[in-house]
């Protein structure tokens, strides 16, 4: 209910006030998504969550704000935005991406699955939950750099600091995923496979993995101007359909754009469509629904 009554906020003040939100009307819920659900996971570590020694949790440990109050917001926002923006759209890229959270975070919201999927280690695996959740913070300053792109006029020392604060934001996702994976998962699969849960931990490897490179790729994305790039902002251009084209966003000149067109144009099938959803969202125009409307 929250999140469709944040949708039609958007909605309202698309329609009344015009641009840039008319163009995102979710922004108000995705944002209060990915600000809530970070800020919550490093409440949880920093004051409620003990301390993790080999691999164990242990001290006082209370994870219920995370898992009555956090995954079920979480779990309410990818469902909602499916259904609001994802089908409508065709967007089958964010489709899975949602899909893919809940069937990862939702065992962890009950004592029996939590139970399943840490391999009997609930502790653990709410731990794992509530740290992978940390890289929300990045969405958050996406979503900042997203509005700026949209309302800014002129260079302003702000866009370069969020710019970085993203490629910083960015690198950190990288590591952690990595960290994640070789020293907390990989250890674990003698216990995942003694317990026959190996489509749990499959998953639970795919999902961090997957999560990881698209990390280090929209890095690469972000850091392909330079420093220079970074910490200018650039008036964006609209396309001849109307759209925006950041080509120039992040630095990158006329050749690194149409080197990037030909790797594209290399490309095929689903990760072809990774690339071109990617590359969107790094430019800014990911959410112009209204060029969306005008193709469909």
């Amino acid at each position: 209910l929250l999140f469709l009554i944040l949708n039609y906020f958007g909605i309202w003040v698309g329609r009344t006030y015009g641009r840039p939100f008319s163009s995102r009307p979710g922004f108000f819920a995705a944002t209060f998504h990915c600000a809530a659900t970070s800020f919550l996971a490093l409440y949880v570590l920093a004051f409620k969550s003990g301390t993790m020694v080999d691999g164990v949790v242990t001290g006082e440990v209370d994870y219920s704000l995370w898992r009555e109050v956090a995954l079920p917001l979480s779990i309410g926002y990818f469902m909602t935005d499916i259904f609001i923006y994802c089908i409508p759209k065709k967007d089958m890229i964010i489709t899975f991406h949602h899909i893919i959270m809940v069937i990862s975070h939702y065992p962890v919201v009950h004592d029996a699955g939590a139970h399943l999927a840490g391999a009997g280690d609930i502790n653990w695996v709410t731990w794992l939950s509530i740290v992978g959740y940390t890289s929300e913070v990045s969405t958050v300053l996406m979503n900042y750099r997203w509005y700026l792109l949209q309302t800014l006029e002129e260079n302003w020392i702000g866009f370069g600091m969020v710019n970085i604060s993203i490629v910083i934001s960015w690198a950190a996702r990288v590591v952690l995923f990595a960290y994640l994976l070789i020293w907390e998962i990989a250890p674990r699969a003698a216990v995942y496979a003694e317990t026959k849960q190996v489509l749990t931990y499959s998953v639970m490897v795919l999902g961090h993995f997957v999560i990881g490179l698209l990390s280090l790729y929209w890095l690469g994305l972000m850091c392909r101007g330079g420093l220079k790039g970074l910490i200018t902002f650039k008036k964006p251009t609209p396309s001849k359909d109307g759209s925006f084209s950041f080509g120039g966003d992040i630095g990158r000149d006329s050749g690194e754009v149409k080197k990037r067109k030909s790797l594209d144009a290399a490309a095929s099938g689903v990760a072809k469509a990774v690339a071109k959803e990617s590359q969107a969202w790094v430019d800014g125009a990911k959410f112009n629904e209204e060029t969306k409307a005008k193709k469909l």
